[in-house]
């Protein structure tokens, strides 16, 4: 018998934070400085030492390559590759985020993946490996022992894994070789970019820098960068002072996150439900195959075969209505979902119904 359960959406997991309440922060938490961004580094290398669960490579050619360059750096040469099939070692990729105003000597965490078809990366150590900016200069150097959460087995054709494996991390990996350069000044003139643009936090950042140092040090220029100006000050200082000026920016608009690929959604708290009546009910379709023998008539030459037959049958029961009242903190929101009943499948679909009923206050936006 084979069972066949039709669901019209798919498994979700609901989570609800209650973030949209405006709380006092700081400038530096709502801006980037114009001239000073957090920059990324790259770099390709190999991963030794794995247990058997490196590259194979008969089918990553570049591992072997790498391998030969390697090794040929190191004045070893090889005339005869074809052999050459390490199980040790793989291809990788190095990537790092690196904030601004960082000097050489400084270290920054790395973060190393697999290129090639390597099973995992535990208990492989990273070889020296450059790591260049977006202009192709070198910036850093990176090796060291990896740290894997995940791991994979395998024996017997069968296999298991938990987590990714073939992803680890080294912090403190990489040590900057060079300065990025970053200057945040102009003349005197400096910017900052706020990480959410926004009209009203634009210009309420303004009014703030304002009251503290004047009119016309700030100038909102857009709703994602108000421009400074301090003419005859330490920018330094001055960049300090401002940074740190307390503001309570607007409160965030309802908004309903629905993450495509886990099946979570997430609330802020200014979401609110309207009156609403909701009905929810699923369909469960049967089919059921049975063998059977269909045997020839007496003399008739005929041969004795095996045939399937096949019953199929659909059930859908009594859908459930319930009617939800209204709800203005995220609490009752969360209250009146859960009362529905509906398995973790169907909500998704109810709160995406209620939005186009209306009932339900927020917009919901799909990652």
């Amino acid at each position: 018998m084979r069972q066949v359960r039709a669901w019209w959406c798919v498994p979700v997991v609901v989570l609800f934070a209650a973030t949209a309440h405006a709380d006092t922060t700081t400038i530096d938490q709502l801006v980037t400085v114009a001239g000073a961004p957090t920059n990324q580094l790259y770099g390709y290398g190999l991963v030794v030492g794995l247990p058997g669960t490196g590259d194979q490579t008969t089918e990553v050619p570049y591992t072997q390559q790498s391998i030969l360059n390697m090794l040929r750096n190191m004045g070893i040469s090889l005339p005869n590759v074809t052999s050459m099939q390490p199980n040790d070692v793989a291809s990788v990729m190095v990537t790092a985020e690196v904030p601004a105003f960082a000097h050489a000597g400084q270290r920054v965490d790395v973060t190393v993946s697999a290129v090639g078809n390597a099973a995992s990366l535990a208990g492989g150590v990273l070889l020296p490996t450059p790591m260049r900016g977006g202009n192709g200069v070198v910036y850093a150097q990176a090796q060291g022992p990896l740290l894997v959460s995940g791991f994979a087995s395998s024996a017997g054709g069968t296999s298991t894994s938990v987590n990714v494996p073939t992803v680890g991390a080294l912090p403190g990996g990489a040590m900057l070789a060079n300065t990025i350069p970053a200057d945040y000044t102009v003349n005197g003139t400096s910017a900052l970019l706020l990480d959410t643009p926004s009209f009203q936090t634009a210009q309420q950042i303004t009014d703030v820098i304002n009251a503290s140092y004047g009119g016309g040090t700030a100038t909102a220029a857009s709703p994602g960068e108000v421009d400074l100006a301090a003419q005859g000050v330490n920018p330094m200082r001055f960049m300090a002072g401002v940074l740190s000026l307390p503001i309570t920016p607007p409160a965030q608009a309802p908004t309903i996150i629905v993450d495509a690929q886990s099946g979570t959604i997430v609330m802020n708290a200014g979401v609110t439900l309207g009156p609403a009546v909701v009905s929810h009910g699923d369909l469960t379709v049967n089919i059921q195959t049975t063998t059977g023998v269909s045997q020839p008539g007496p003399f008739s030459n005929g041969a004795t075969v095996a045939v399937q037959n096949t019953a199929v049958s659909a059930k859908q029961p009594k859908a459930d209505v319930i009617s939800l009242p209204r709800a203005a903190t995220l609490q009752d929101v969360a209250a009146a979902l859960n009362a529905v009943g509906a398995t973790p499948s169907d909500l998704i679909a109810i709160i995406e119904a209620l939005k186009q009923a209306g009932a339900i206050n927020g917009t919901i936006k799909v990652i």
